[in-house]
């Protein structure tokens, strides 16, 4: 038995290893080379997570020294320091396609053949910033929609973090009971970011899956009935008041200002005098729960340290299912090698590194997404502890953008519904009925320009 057991146990450990990412190792014909100085230029004023990234690619290579510089008006100044030659070896990017400005000035990753090295990426993020079989941007992870709770407001009322929609239910009439009004957020994008990860699984997820894509893209009649669950459920948690339109825009107009810093004040609470010392903290918030993709948990996280908030959160898949939250990965920002620069086989030489397993989960913990890592998905499974397949990504639900916007202006009406601006002229909602006919409205519109 001992013999059994200890064979056991080397198994597990031997496992336990394999499983671990392997450290970079360094190519012997950089290591050798004269210093170089590289430059990578981003939108932001710092980035703390590709900062960690550069710190562990000079230990691995003391011979190169990269630089991170921060470019205000963003497309604008990139695409004249391109155009001027000037010294841009990597940049940061959205998906790079035909109509992008920077489109001429970025390398073809598909080009540079065995000196780039996707191995270890996600396919579904590949394929999605892939334009007509050129590669000119990684992305450098995923981004997940979800909802941020107030675990200390859910705690004062003898409340724990829902796990499923019933739950969620439960959370938000105790809340509404005590005075609160427990969703918060822009109208404009609320419903969406609530509810579209639902929407994707319906689709992405469905026992037939190629016929359920083909009659969403075609628009078939009667398609808006698949969809039935996720809008009748938003419009329930408008119905009984959890989110509340008018509330938002009269109370807490901090949510719609459509900026990352007027969500992360708003959720904690945060007044912002008119000079440095009139900042202040509420002793309590009282928005329990805030519909917003991980990566704001960055920001929110540096604004709880500077203003010495006391508010716990955390970042859940929004539990809007019988079973819970669904996660919908669509790309984050990605990176892109200048092809006219000075250093391209260094820059390719960073990009493979940056797309090690290892380096790149430092990078994704850092920006609160999900590392662009072949086991994603299976990453999101172990960290929202979710059971069967509840994990949608953008290459199975990639419609044509008219989808989009006619699944999301339903979700957008239906988040207004209860505003007095938007409601009949005897002061009630328009029944669900109506919201349903004007999404079916919406794709009858859609064949017919088909």
């Amino acid at each position: 038995m001992k013999i059994r057991s200890c064979f056991a146990f080397f198994l597990l450990a031997l496992a336990l290893v394999s499983c671990s990412p392997k450290e970079y190792q360094k190519k012997s014909s950089f290591a050798s080379r004269d210093n170089t100085k590289m430059t990578i230029v981003g939108n932001t004023v710092s980035s703390k997570a590709l900062e960690k990234v550069i710190t562990d690619f000079r230990k691995l290579y003391p011979n190169c020294d990269i630089e991170y510089e921060y470019l205000q008006n963003y497309s604008k100044n990139l695409a004249k320091r391109l155009e001027n030659n000037e010294t841009i070896d990597l940049f940061l990017t959205n998906n790079i396609q035909g109509d992008s400005p920077s489109l001429p000035y970025a390398l073809d990753l598909k080009t540079a053949g065995k000196a780039v090295d996707l191995s270890y990426t996600y396919d579904g993020l590949i394929k999605n910033f892939t334009y007509q079989d050129h590669l000119y941007a990684i992305p450098m992870g995923a981004e997940i929609r979800g909802l941020f709770v107030n675990k200390t407001l859910l705690a004062s009322l003898s409340l724990k973090t829902p796990t499923n929609y019933q739950e969620l239910l439960h959370c938000c009439e105790v809340l509404k009971a005590a005075g609160y009004v427990p969703l918060q957020g822009n109208p404009n994008s609320f419903g969406q970011k609530l509810m579209y990860p639902y929407v994707c699984d319906l689709i992405g997820n469905s026992k037939s899956y190629a016929d359920v894509y083909a009659s969403v893209n075609r628009a078939d009649v009667g398609v808006s009935e698949l969809f039935r669950n996720p809008v009748s459920r938003l419009y329930e948690l408008v119905e009984k008041g959890y989110y509340d339109y008018k509330y938002v825009e009269t109370n807490n107009g901090k949510f719609l200002t459509g900026s990352q810093d007027g969500v992360c004040l708003g959720f904690l609470g945060i007044v912002i005098g008119k000079n440095q010392e009139g900042r202040q903290v509420h002793d309590k918030t009282d928005v329990a729960f805030i519909a917003e993709p991980m990566s704001l948990k960055t920001s929110l996280d540096k604004y709880k340290e500077d203003f010495h908030s006391d508010v716990e959160y955390e970042f859940i898949l929004a539990p809007v299912g019988d079973e819970g939250g669904f996660a919908y990965m669509s790309p984050s920002e990605g990176i892109a090698v200048n092809k006219n620069g000075q250093n391209v086989d260094w820059a390719l030489e960073f990009l493979n590194f940056l797309f090690s397993r290892q380096e790149n989960s430092v990078y994704a913990k850092e920006n609160s997404i999900i590392p662009n890592t072949k086991d994603a998905e299976t990453y999101i499974n172990k960290t929202f502890n979710m059971k069967g397949t509840r994990v949608t990504q953008l290459g199975q639900v990639s419609f044509d953008y008219v989808f989009y916007n006619v699944i999301n202006k339903t979700l957008v009406d239906v988040s207004k519904a209860n505003a007095p601006k938007y409601m009949r002229q005897d002061g009630t909602m328009y029944p669900l009925s109506h919201y349903m006919e004007g999404l079916e409205s919406g794709f009858e519109k859609q064949r017919k320009k088909e």
